[in-house]
């Protein structure tokens, strides 16, 4: 367990997934890329000390009510509500009452990577998340995720491995689309958004239609009519990532999508997402991923 320090100087442990499955108590999981577990206020890996998660990780408020503060900031859950944390947040339980109850979910970047879960998909989620880290669902949106994860729990407990990673990593995606769907429902309740975000909610849109023929960032922000300089600002500001990462990642989904499950030949998906050549796209294939496309579409 590596210990950092946070802004302010305190010490906090950076904890794995492998050790939250070997230290936590009924804990389900897939090998070291993914755990869920119920929690309650007397089963809190954050009670007492700061702590950062080596990957991506979500707590469903159940019952009770828990004042919980990541990178600073304090954000109070009660029932119902989904709390997201990035693998760079900080976490600490400020305060739980003895009935808090919810259940936890952990999984690492490669698993992110390795389930292909779609731009539009998971756009919603992350600009949900960028602009506060609390979901709110209703009881029906719980009983959906939690009986996902029931049955998750249900097949990694059996005795069927032939297709164990496949199956959790559907599942997995299943429970991600409900999450989207309700992101998408609430997006009208967030905050009112600043140019800046503006911006980068409409460069996610344009992501989304272009991506496969467009890998310029000047394009896109021709498309907005700003600079390419004050759109690569914007969206840096916004998002941590530059605008031309989001732009390869975006090409590289799509590669990745059409390599596993399409019928189509690399020198066709090649052409498909305008690279002049099959060479040229295997070498930023490869560039990205560190593998080349046959591998990857064979593996």
């Amino acid at each position: 367990m590596k210990k950092d320090l946070t802004p302010t100087g305190r010490r906090y442990d950076r904890v794995s997934i492998s050790r939250i499955k070997k230290t936590m108590n009924d804990v389900s999981f897939l090998s070291d890329d993914l755990v869920f577990m119920p929690m309650s206020a007397h089963l809190n890996p954050t009670e007492k000390a700061p702590r950062s998660i080596d990957g991506f990780a979500a707590l469903i408020m159940l019952s009770g009510e828990a004042t919980v503060q990541i990178n600073t900031k304090n954000y109070t859950i009660k029932p119902n509500t989904i709390l997201f944390f990035s693998p760079d947040s900080v976490i600490r339980t400020e305060r739980a009452t003895s009935s808090a109850a919810g259940y936890f979910l952990a999984y690492s970047k490669s698993f992110i990577n390795r389930v292909q879960v779609g731009l539009s998909t998971a756009l919603p989620v992350f600009m949900h998340y960028r602009r506060s880290p609390m979901l709110k669902v209703n009881e029906e949106d719980v009983h959906e995720i939690l009986g996902v994860f029931r049955l998750m729990k249900m097949l990694l407990q059996s005795d069927k491995t032939l297709y164990r990673n496949e199956i959790a990593e559907s599942l997995f995606k299943t429970a991600f689309y409900i999450i989207s769907e309700v992101s998408n429902r609430e997006k009208e309740q967030l905050p009112k958004q600043g140019r800046c975000e503006v911006i980068f909610d409409e460069f996610m849109n344009l992501l989304e239609q272009h991506c496969r023929r467009e890998r310029n960032v000047s394009f896109y922000a021709e498309q907005l009519n700003i600079t390419p300089k004050y759109f690569s600002s914007a969206i840096k500001q916004v998002s941590g990532k530059t605008a031309a990462r989001w732009i390869d990642d975006a090409v590289i989904m799509e590669a990745k999508t059409m390599l596993k499950f399409s019928e189509m030949s690399i020198q066709e998906i090649a052409y498909h997402l305008n690279f002049s050549t099959q060479s040229f796209f295997g070498k930023y294939f490869k560039q990205h991923t560190g593998v080349s496309p046959s591998r990857y579409k064979h593996k």
